[in-house]
């Protein structure tokens, strides 16, 4: 018997977490947190010493944030990919930075878990659970993941994107007969543009924005989206001053270490080596004297340098605030794309406001694809979404694949 319990991720995008129970072991695939203002909000819990093997699909804080609790106790095996160990350990620390007092673990918690993380091959084995991983194409190192348990194979998507990026090869799905699958839904209800045209896009409003006398303010999240950005105004020969600021740096210089990771390394480095990369407060005040692209973490407005500069920038009515990354609802970034409106007292905007899908997961037509290409009959969870959009796509499932499928919630089990 094989029992999968939903921690976190069911009708929801966060905390992601999901345990995967056999006879004699029992496996963690990603714990994340969920943000609301500072506070974070965890999976559902599991103990520590009934763990033999965590999986960590991504860096991202919605699959990684919760993991270190694990090693208040205990010490379980951790397996990630190498570039994922580097990337998570600036996010976390981050996280205890931002929220130290709402978190149950501290530093030390982290240091440990990092000490623990095994490289992840491409095939591997936790005790009796056979494991293969295959590239996701969402963010550097990101993986999916397909486990074989005594002849049942369950494949967990994680997040993925099967469309070739700037910045990434698409993702990778197994060819072999699964018998269980749970797939994200974070845009199951939309297709996103074609990416050219989303760059092209791009280019043309910075171009609009900068030749007016302009300043451009791209929020974009630390890990994936920024460099993305990056190779996107190379590969476009975009000509005017491109800067970089926040968490993105550091970011960004641990992705350029790994070029196995990327598409075209190439781009990547030519794009870091032409931007202006901020040091201090006096580099701030002179970037801002004249029109140029400030690319900088958060994606979403909640904090670091993007809060920073949309202060000075938002009653500019030369400037230009493009939005790139997917936008929470209640986050300053959502309520700025839909009510034009910024800071405590929601006050008017005079800037220009914008928001192009560089989406990093699939749409609804290539989620689709994505089941109707597993082979077998498998059982379907629908996860990784809110609820609109985890029960439009098990349903569109049923209907239109005839596969079982669910949009379970969290505590929810399902037995093999």
């Amino acid at each position: 018997m094989i029992k999968i319990s939903i921690l976190g991720g069911g009708k929801e995008v966060g905390r992601s977490g999901f345990e995967i129970r056999g006879d004699d072991t029992t496996i963690l695939l990603d714990y994340g947190v969920m943000l609301k203002g500072n506070r974070p909000i965890f999976p559902l819990s599991i103990p520590p010493r009934e763990i033999d093997g965590i999986i960590l699909t991504h860096a991202h804080l919605d699959h990684s944030g919760a993991l270190p609790i694990f090693y208040v106790s205990e010490n379980p095996r951790i397996y990630m990919r190498p570039i994922t160990k580097e990337l998570t350990e600036l996010l976390i620390r981050d996280l205890l930075h931002l929220s130290a007092y709402f978190l149950p673990y501290e530093a030390l918690e982290l240091k440990l878990m990092i000490e623990k993380a095994r490289k992840i091959k491409r095939n591997f084995k936790i005790k009796n659970i056979e494991v293969k991983t295959f590239n996701s194409g969402h963010i550097p190192g990101s993986i999916n993941v397909l486990l074989n348990i005594n002849g049942k194979k369950i494949w967990y998507s994680g997040d993925i994107n099967t469309r070739e990026t700037a910045l990434l090869n698409k993702g990778e799905i197994p060819n072999e007969e699964i018998d269980f699958a749970i797939i994200e839904s974070t845009y199951a209800l939309v297709d996103h543009p074609p990416r050219e045209e989303c760059e092209r896009k791009l280019i043309k409003i910075l171009n609009e924005v900068i030749e007016g006398g302009g300043r451009v303010l791209i929020p974009a999240f630390s890990v994936g989206r920024t460099q993305e950005i990056l190779c996107v105004l190379k590969k476009h020969n975009f000509k005017y001053p491109v800067v970089i600021d926040g968490m993105s740096r550091a970011a960004t210089k641990i992705i350029a270490k790994w070029p196995n990771e990327l598409r075209d390394y190439k781009l990547l480095k030519s794009a870091m080596s032409k931007a202006f990369w901020i040091k201090g407060q006096k580099d701030r005040d002179r970037v801002l004297k004249r029109p140029c692209v400030i690319i900088t973490s958060s994606g979403m407005l909640t904090g670091g340098a993007s809060a920073y500069y949309m202060d000075i920038m938002r009653n500019n009515e030369k400037d230009c605030v493009v939005l790139v990354s997917y936008q929470i609802p209640g986050t300053p970034g959502r309520t700025l794309l839909d009510e034009k409106v910024y800071g405590l007292n929601k006050e008017k905007v005079k800037c220009r406001v914008e928001w192009i899908d560089f989406s990093s997961h699939c749409g609804r037509s290539e989620l689709l694809k994505i089941i109707k290409s597993l082979k077998g009959n498998p059982e379907v969870l629908c996860i990784h979404g809110d609820e609109n959009s985890c029960e439009g796509l098990a349903n569109e499932i049923k209907q239109e694949i005839g596969l079982k499928a669910y949009a379970p919630s969290p505590g929810e089990s399902f037995i093999i």
